[in-house]
């Protein structure tokens, strides 16, 4: 696609590629980067007025060069960008995601056009990029009069004629804003299938509230493209990280991610709630973090989950490596905070003692949690009364402040006489390090 923007731009790239760039320079830069905009997982919290979570760009400058870079097609493919219309929008929405930009350069992106418009506001989708596993649906929204917020209330993928897709997760940027108010706005959304995509034909139907108006949109589209297979990459490795011992099973490398199965030893005396920084590496040092913003896990137990990375599908490295140094984890028997929501206090908590200001309102639990940095994780996964049973979770809100986060639960059907309650973590300000590292290729 883009033959006659590609060819102009070949005429320049090979004195872009020749270039003299101080790779170590770049590369000392691009972990800054990493260790500032690790912002991560599916129930990552959101600050308060901050954009979506979809559009964490966090040193996305830094990434930005150091992927163009790092493949040696930055000003060239920078260019091809820049000069066909439309795609500088793609590009800011994806920048921090090497697998999707290694997807629109090897042409594996589709566009689809397809717009429908309601009172003066149109909704285009501009594309996709979909795979077994994954489909990024690209779209635009123009309106006629300037907008300072616009929301996605609702959308819904389904097959031609409303056949259900197999869901295993989905996520959307939400609200849409501008501060000055504007016309047109970008975002993608992002689904994730429990078994392999075969449909070609699609329906997007979507609810879109405005300033002053709310339209219903349904959209029709076919992809023809070739969907390239996964590559699956057996591992049975174990890497031990401060006596915890962690089996990495399998690596299923997607166009749009890379899914490895770990396994974590029964027998280990700590729970391990987060992988922060595994990662793929190659020989010369260029690195595929986890996913940046939206589903970046799926725990099967407590001692099974798959882990998602950006993907290397369309990279092909003599030497490929999968590295950890860092893992949130606590003692299993400190996995849960205790509460008593008769007396108000914490009846247990992990070690440390960060939580504090326990506050009991009717069916409405809040505190406080007191960290050197701040911790942007939603640290709760689901909350038991006294005989362990699920007790119904309305939502989790924080709030970050200098001297803390305050944390607040609505739990509809609270009753004092489910004291004393449990609240299971999924992440904790508490880690594990040390060297793990196994060659996969």
């Amino acid at each position: 696609m883009f033959e006659k923007e590609e060819e102009k731009l070949k005429n320049h790239k090979n004195s872009y590629d020749n270039i003299n760039i101080p790779l170590e320079l770049l590369d000392d830069a691009i972990m800054a980067g990493f260790q500032k905009a690790k912002v991560e997982e599916q129930r990552k919290p959101r600050k308060p007025h901050a954009k979506k979570w979809m559009l964490s760009l966090a040193a996305a400058a830094v990434l930005f060069i150091g992927f163009f870079t790092s493949i040696r097609l930055s000003p060239a493919f920078a260019d091809y960008i820049t000069v066909i219309p439309g795609m500088e929008k793609l590009v800011e929405l994806i920048r921090n995601d090497k697998g999707k930009m290694q997807a629109i350069h090897n042409d594996y992106y589709e566009k689809v056009n397809v717009s429908e418009e309601k009172n003066g506001m149109t909704f285009t989708v501009d594309g996709a990029i979909v795979d077994e596993d994954s489909m990024v649906i690209f779209y635009t929204l123009k309106s006629e009069e300037k907008q300072k917020e616009i929301n996605i209330e609702e959308m819904q993928l389904t097959g031609l004629n409303s056949k259900k897709l197999d869901f295993s997760s989905f996520s959307n940027g939400g609200m849409l804003t501008s501060e000055e108010g504007n016309t047109t706005f970008s975002d993608m959304l992002e689904y994730h299938f429990q078994t392999s995509l075969k449909e070609r034909n699609f329906e997007l139907k979507v609810r879109v509230k405005g300033e002053r108006q709310t339209e219903e949109y349904l959209l029709q589209f076919e992809l023809k493209k070739d969907i390239q297979m996964k590559k699956t990459i057996k591992l049975d490795k174990t890497v031990t990280i401060e006596g915890q011992k962690i089996r990495f099973v399998t690596a299923d490398i997607y166009p749009l991610r890379v899914a490895v199965h770990v396994k974590m030893d029964p027998k280990n005396t700590k729970k391990l709630l987060d992988f922060e920084d595994l990662r793929l590496v190659d020989e010369q040092g260029q690195t595929w973090n986890k996913i940046a913003n939206g589903v970046t896990a799926s725990r099967i137990s407590d001692d099974e989950a798959i882990i998602y990375l950006q993907s290397n599908y369309f990279n092909e490295p003599k030497e490929l490596y999968l590295v950890l140094n860092k893992i949130q984890a606590v003692v299993k028997e400190d996995a849960y905070i205790v509460i008593d929501t008769q007396k108000k206090q914490f009846v247990k908590q992990p070690k440390g003692n960060i939580l504090t200001d326990l506050i009991v309102e009717g069916t409405h639990v809040g505190f406080k949690m007191h960290t050197k940095d701040e911790f942007n994780y939603h640290i709760i996964a689901g909350v038991k009364d006294k005989n362990g049973n699920e007790i119904e979770n309305a939502g989790t809100s924080m709030s970050h402040y200098e001297d803390a986060t305050e944390i607040g639960i609505h739990l509809p059907g609270l009753t004092s006489e489910m004291s004393p309650i449990s609240l299971e973590l999924s992440f904790f300000p508490a880690w594990i390090e040390g060297e793990g590292k196994i060659r996969i290729k």
